[in-house]
């Protein structure tokens, strides 16, 4: 987002690599509190004994419950969760992908890979996306 530009985080369907970008930036800061929640309750649950196992159904469903709750959000920004804490967006010709704690979208596969053949995001000074090799073009960065 740049100079004051309101990002539509309505849109749904294929994503230009801006649009994808400043959704992951939303998504940073968002995904950011679930983690440090979902931590803080993961570390309850650890400190608990055996016999405390309502208190272990009622935390671990609080962790259910975030989780879910993250999955919804990240939908109404237009990705696609596909772990915990792991991100896609389609960009047309494949998936943007991104993943907590990265600092930013900087990766992409095609729609039949996944996370393990991800590839990283080259920029050209061009205004096309060449669909053999896959650049992305981005000229608001």
């Amino acid at each position: 987002m740049s100079d004051g530009q309101l990002v539509d985080i309505t849109r749904r369907g294929v994503l230009s690599f801006d649009e994808a970008y400043e959704r992951v930036l939303i998504l940073k800061r968002l995904t950011g509190r679930y983690v440090d929640s979902v931590e803080r309750r993961m570390t309850q649950l650890e400190s608990l004994l055996q016999n405390q196992m309502e208190l272990i159904h009622i935390i671990e469903n609080e962790i259910n419950i975030l989780i879910h709750e993250w999955h919804r959000k990240v939908r109404n920004l237009g990705g696609i969760p596909k772990g915990l804490w792991l991100v896609d967006f389609d960009a047309g010709f494949g998936q943007y992908c991104w993943k907590h704690p990265e600092p930013e979208l900087a990766y992409w596969h095609t729609y039949n890979e996944g996370f393990e053949s991800r590839k990283k995001i080259t920029f050209e000074n061009e205004i096309e996306i060449d669909h053999t090799n896959v650049i992305i073009v981005s000229h608001n960065l």
